[in-house]
């Protein structure tokens, strides 16, 4: 100003014609650059958004690339005002409520070539800005900066490029994407930031998940593709890029259900994804989100809350009709979300209510609709009073008149002064009621009188068994008299050898060493003189068996009806109590008990009980013991399939010696004093199930 001042008084020094002219020249030239700068940039849409740390962020939208705002700050009242050089207001409002963290509102003031923005807040803050193509962002609520550099506020090109630099560097950073598997299943990505400023979105497009870091920078070495799938999660791949001056992290998991949740701790981000069944998903989706309609977008400021229901309706394709009583504006922010959810929040913010008939939509307060179907419930009783009552006669066709009687009963679909008589042997209802209950009625009884499917249940039980044994033993026997020397043995062999003229002074000369089988195949030698006889025989057996038994029960019921099929016999033995002899009988029979039922897809859950008993060995005590196999379970098969429910696979080997002690352990000679004895035996035991629908037109061959 001081050169300025020299200028002109020099000049004051001259020709007085010469002094007119330039102060002409320098008031066009004033004029001139005061258009220009009114003119440059406009300001056309605002808009705001809560960050995490009670921050908020307002974006401030031009025709073109904004300028660098000149900064001011009020203590009492707390206030930051900003001032934009050559920028016009065509919002159209001068105010814009905000009313969440710390900033109230911002006014905005036209004047002198600039535009002016107060912020009003509910205490003293901090502030940074930064640009991104048209689009200015101011931040609310950050830390007090403790560098003690000056803030740049000139509106130079240099100061402009000095404080982009600056809020670019100051950004926030993703410094790391993992992942991990945690229990259950459960896939984490775990997103790691240098502070907690960024704006966070997450929005689920198609199959995939998109997180957007709004003002936070991503290094060019985490702009990649991450596979994850060897970690058998619901997540397959994971990807971070970057935009503009925002990143993007697009979690891609497989087709198989699942559900995601995502929250924020300090600087971590975390988004944990839960793998679920197709059932777990249907309930997750109607439980927490039960709206379905088109996703759609809605920014309104002070909107009448006719023209949201208006363009609702439009949506929805749906004819509306609005209740006169509602009326007053309303401001919203929405979001891709369901136009039905929107509807639903529109309703109750304003204290409204809807019914739906057909396409039609009706909306009124909720007081007056209440009041209104109240109204309309006591006319439809003075209606039920005054009806007359109509007599009717229904013929029941698959089930028992006196069973519907009562399911009708049940229902309370009979009225005080109506009433119902049932005749079974006829299956014919007698209804005296008013008519438009007498419809419900028969409504009723379309329903439960139906023909009830018939299930045949086959069973099989197969029991294979084979056995094999073999038997090998030696007798042998001698007899010696050498003068008044005698010696012989003491078997039993019923076929001794011996000569005519050996001497019988009490020498016994049958087989006395007895290793032979029984029943025997056998060899018989001997040799014999006047005063020695020898002899031996040599037996062996051999037997294979096998047996196959099987037991096919079969039985047919009604869907949900339980049936039982018994054949066997009773076995008597005896009891003693007290002193007294009772003969009791126990069954052993062959049983099949099963309740099926009918499942979509012709698929038969059924509940078994198969019993198979049979005649063991004989006891010591003259009493037989009883085989038991039983079987209990329930199974879901297919309508005609057959499976296995079980089976029993018993194998017995028996290998046992008979010798003499010492001489049977003797080599090669130990043959003359041994028996031996192998028996193997295998019993198996498979159950099989054939459930099968009785159609009609196998009824009918």
């Amino acid at each position: 100003m001081k050169n300025v001042s020299s200028y002109f008084h020099s000049r004051m020094q001259g020709t007085p014609m010469k002094m007119l002219r330039l102060l002409l020249c320098l008031s066009l030239l004033g004029l001139l650059v005061e258009k220009s700068f009114a003119g440059d940039v406009s300001l056309q849409n605002t808009s705001f958004v809560t960050l995490p740390g009670n921050k908020v962020e307002v974006k401030l939208d031009f025709d073109g690339a904004p300028p660098v705002p000149k900064a001011y700050s009020i203590d009492s009242p707390p206030r930051i005002v900003l001032d934009f050089w050559g920028v016009a207001n065509d919002l159209g409002k001068k105010t814009l409520d905000v009313r969440t963290g710390i900033v109230s509102s911002l006014n905005f003031a036209q004047g002198d070539g600039r535009l002016r923005i107060v912020t009003n807040l509910q205490g003293m803050t901090d502030h940074h800005t930064f640009t991104e193509g048209n689009s200015l962002f101011i931040v609310f609520g950050e830390k007090n900066s403790s560098s003690g550099q000056p803030v740049v506020t000139a509106a130079s090109p240099m100061a402009q490029a000095q404080t982009t630099r600056e809020v670019y560097d100051d950004r926030t950073r993703v410094q790391g994407i993992d992942f991990e598997r945690v229990d259950g299943g459960i896939g984490r990505v775990v997103v790691t930031l240098s502070d907690d400023r960024a704006g966070l979105e997450i929005d689920e497009e198609g199959n995939n998940v998109a997180v957007n870091l709004s003002g936070a920078m991503l290094s060019e070495g985490l702009q990649q593709r991450v596979n994850v799938q060897d970690f058998a999660t619901p997540v397959m791949f994971v990807d971070a890029m970057a935009s503009g001056r925002n990143t993007t992290i697009l979690v891609k998991p497989g087709a198989a259900p699942y559900d995601y949740m995502a929250y924020q701790t300090g600087n971590r981000l975390i988004l944990d994804f839960k793998p679920l069944s197709r059932a777990e998903k249907e309930e997750v989706k109607k439980n927490n989100f039960p709206f379905s309609g088109e996703k759609i977008d809605l920014n309104f400021q002070n909107v009448s809350v006719r023209s949201v229901l208006q363009i609702l309706a439009e949506v929805a394709q749906l004819n509306l009709v609005v209740d006169d009583a509602v009326d007053g504006e309303i401001t919203l922010r929405l979001k891709h979300v369901p136009w039905d959810q929107a509807l639903d929040i529109v309703l109750k913010t304003r204290g409204l209510d809807k019914r739906q008939v057909g396409n039609v939509l009706l909306v009124a307060p909720a007081e007056q609709i209440a009041e209104r179907e109240r109204i309309e419930l006591e006319s439809q009783k003075q209606v039920e009073e005054l009806s007359p009552l109509v007599t009717d006669f229904i013929q029941v066709d698959y089930r028992k008149a006196s069973e519907m009687r009562a399911r009708i009963y049940e229902a309370e679909l009979v009225s005080e002064r109506g009433f119902i008589v049932a005749d079974d042997q006829t299956n014919v209802l007698m209804v005296r009621e008013t008519a438009s209950q007498l419809e419900e009625i028969r409504r009723t009884l379309r329903q439960f009188d139906t023909e009830v499917a018939q299930i045949m249940v086959e069973a099989r039980l197969v029991t294979a068994s084979t056995d094999f044994t073999r038997d090998l033993g030696i007798k042998w026997g001698f007899g010696l008299q050498q003068g008044n020397f005698v010696a012989g043995g003491g078997g039993t062999s019923s076929a001794p050898y011996y000569a005519e003229d050996f001497p019988a002074r009490g020498v016994n000369t049958p087989l006395n060493i007895d290793l032979g089988v029984t029943p025997q195949s056998s060899i018989r030698l001997g040799y014999a003189t006047s005063n020695f006889l020898i002899s031996t025989e040599l037996s062996a057996l051999q037997s294979e068996g096998k047996a196959e038994i099987v037991s096919q029960p079969k039985v047919i019921t009604t869907n949900g009806k339980a049936a039982r099929i018994q054949s066997g016999q009773e076995i008597p033995y005896q009891t003693v109590e007290d002193g007294e002899v009772k003969i009791e009988f126990k069954d052993v029979v062959l049983s099949l008990d099963v309740t099926p039922q009918l499942n979509p897809g012709d698929r038969i859950a059924l509940d078994l009980k198969i019993n198979q008993d049979s005649l063991g060995e004989i006891l010591p005590n003259g009493e037989i013991s009883i085989v038991n196999n039983e079987l209990e379970t329930s199974v879901v098969v297919k309508d005609g399939d057959t499976i296995v429910l079980g089976g029993v696979y018993r194998n017995e080997v028996v290998d046992s010696v008979s010798k003499t002690p010492l001489l049977g352990d003797l080599p090669v000679v130990g043959t003359l004093f041994r028996k031996s004895e192998v028996e193997d035996k295998k019993v198996e035991l498979l159950i099989f199930i054939t459930p099968k629908l009785i159609r009609e037109s196998l009824s009918s061959r």
